[in-house]
């Protein structure tokens, strides 16, 4: 069987106005010129995944035309929050997508957290979340998974991004090494692209749809020489995945 690709679109930070624009970058436009290219290279692939920081306003509107966006794909959109969503929004107007779930995609399983933590840009799972996913995967043990979450539950490298990481990072790292069927956890939210070592399993972190952020900083920093990208995972039917991180040079997104 020919390798799945799975597209792993994250933080575009979407508004309620289609042309408005956040910190300079109009990001829809940005996201839609991303998405574009993901499906150029990758027109079979088969699914999307968004990691959060989808509609920065949390707005109604913002998930709305997202909601419409997805549905015109045509495949299955697997979708959780950042600190920049309202997950009761998200469920209520995202028809398209599957948020906060699992997704079984041939011999893989694909399952989406929740870390969103209201009040703070930090992420937070709890014990009951931790729980509720040692369960879920402890009943298909012999299925190799992909688990997605907005933050990462590794330092990336960058102070002040690991300062508003997982807090029980730790915990949800000690639950996936229990279960040798997880083959990596896949975040956004650091604005960058790493991989890091957590053992049994890598953290991958994807670049956003818009702004950069300056790999390795100590303090808030923008990398002006990377712009938006998106990360493609290749899985096989022997439980193996390779991934490639694409960058897209939008025009007129900044300015």
């Amino acid at each position: 069987m020919a390798a799945l690709e799975i597209l792993h679109l994250t933080d575009p930070h979407l508004l309620a106005a289609a042309h408005a624009r956040l910190h300079g970058w109009q990001v829809e436009t940005s996201f839609g010129a991303v998405l574009a290219d993901a499906l150029r290279r990758y027109p079979n692939c088969a699914a999307l995944v968004l990691g959060g920081d989808l509609v920065d306003d949390e707005s109604v509107a913002g998930y709305q035309r997202l909601d419409a966006r997805l549905r015109a794909l045509g495949r299955p959109v697997l979708a959780m929050a950042g600190n920049h969503d309202d997950p009761a929004r998200m469920q209520r107007h995202l028809a398209a997508a599957t948020v906060h779930g699992v997704l079984d995609i041939g011999d893989w399983r694909l399952v989406a957290l929740d870390s969103h933590q209201p009040g703070t840009a930090s992420g937070h799972l709890g014990e009951r979340r931790i729980e509720a996913l040692a369960q879920t995967l402890g009943a298909c043990p012999h299925r190799p998974t992909l688990v997605f979450v907005h933050h990462p539950p590794a330092a990336v490298g960058s102070a002040w991004v690991d300062a508003i990481g997982l807090d029980d990072g730790a915990a949800l790292r000690t639950c996936l090494a229990a279960q040798p069927q997880v083959r990596a956890v896949v975040c956004g939210h650091a604005h960058q692209d790493a991989r890091i070592d957590c053992g049994g399993f890598d953290c991958l972190v994807t670049p956003s749809t818009m702004r950069q952020f300056l790999p390795g900083a100590t303090d808030f920093g923008l990398d002006p020489k990377r712009g938006p990208g998106y990360r493609c995972i290749e899985l096989d039917d022997h439980g193996r995945w390779c991934t490639r991180v694409h960058r897209v040079a939008v025009a007129d997104a900044c300015g």
